[in-house]
């Protein structure tokens, strides 16, 4: 039961991230384009999405599904499924015409938001990596 609570509470900090982000990029795409407000379809609908996202995010980057993955084919097991989902949502409920450039843009969107998710991600990772690093060393050479 515990980690039944543990893993529930990874996925629902996630997808309540990924639902404010949503809700954000919606109100401001709406601001900009003289929207009146933000419909309470779509609230249900990024509700349902971030669920999916936490879901596939505990999925993909923890090791309690998979152990020892290399992070290249964590991505692909997170972002492939994403785009599946999102497609799915974008066609079920009507988010753009049916045309190939419309579905051409959703694509390249959907890949440009993931490369610099995906590259700000690593350069966190790193940077706090070097301070551990750095620390453990300051450490290590105290206590020589």
């Amino acid at each position: 039961m515990k980690r039944f609570l543990e893993t529930a509470a990874i996925i629902k900090g996630v997808s309540a991230m990924v639902f404010a982000g949503q809700v954000i990029v919606y109100a401001l795409a709406g601001a900009f384009f003289g929207l009146p407000g933000i419909p309470f379809a779509f609230i249900w609908q990024a509700l349902a999405l971030a669920s999916i996202t936490g879901i596939l995010q505990f999925v993909a980057f923890s090791d309690a599904v998979f152990k020892r993955m290399k992070y290249a084919l964590r991505l692909v097991v997170f972002v492939l499924p994403l785009y599946a989902a999102l497609a799915g949502f974008a066609a079920a409920f009507g988010w753009f015409p049916f045309s190939v450039g419309a579905w051409l843009l959703f694509t390249l969107i959907f890949l440009f938001v993931c490369g610099v998710l995906t590259v700000t991600v690593e350069m966190y990772a790193r940077i706090t990596g070097k301070k551990y690093t750095d620390r453990l060393n300051e450490y290590i050479g105290r206590a020589s």
